[in-house]
């Protein structure tokens, strides 16, 4: 017999990405393709910076930002950037972290992004906020069903 699950007010339902912040985008994404195998499923521009997603089995994506500045260990520029959990509800959780006592740092955000692997758009909405320890959160509802 089937255990009968509550329905968590946050309403996620995986995990999406894992975003790291690299220094040089060609050498990373060799690594993550070449090396580890992962496949290249969409990358874009998004606010002067770089972005690559590459799927890692599952639908569970490594996301690579390339930015500007040298990265450190921790800090501003660690190389773990933030926690991507998938929504199909991203004002219902959103509105859980917000009762849960988070601090939002993005509110909802639409996206509408050009897809440079496959000259599609792929719009999605975006918000993030911070855990208990300071971690940074993302929500992403992506109904495209590209990722």
């Amino acid at each position: 017999m089937k255990k009968s699950r509550k329905k968590h007010p946050l309403a996620i339902n995986g995990m999406h990405h894992v975003s790291l912040r690299v220094r040089d985008m060609e050498r990373s994404l060799a690594f993550y393709r070449d090396i580890l195998g992962f496949s290249a499923k969409i990358s874009f521009l998004l606010d002067g910076l770089r972005f690559a997603m590459l799927e890692t089995g599952n639908d569970v994506y490594i996301e690579l930002v390339e930015m500007k500045q040298p990265m450190q260990p921790v800090g501003d520029s660690e190389v773990f950037w933030h926690l991507a959990l998938r929504t199909d509800h991203l004002e219902k959780s959103l509105e859980a972290a917000i009762n849960a006592g988070c601090e939002v740092t993005v509110p909802i955000r639409p996206l509408d992004l050009q897809n440079d692997v496959t000259q599609n758009p792929w719009p999605v909405r975006v918000a993030f906020f911070r855990g208990p320890d300071g971690e940074l959160i993302e929500l992403l509802e992506d109904k495209t069903g590209y990722t």
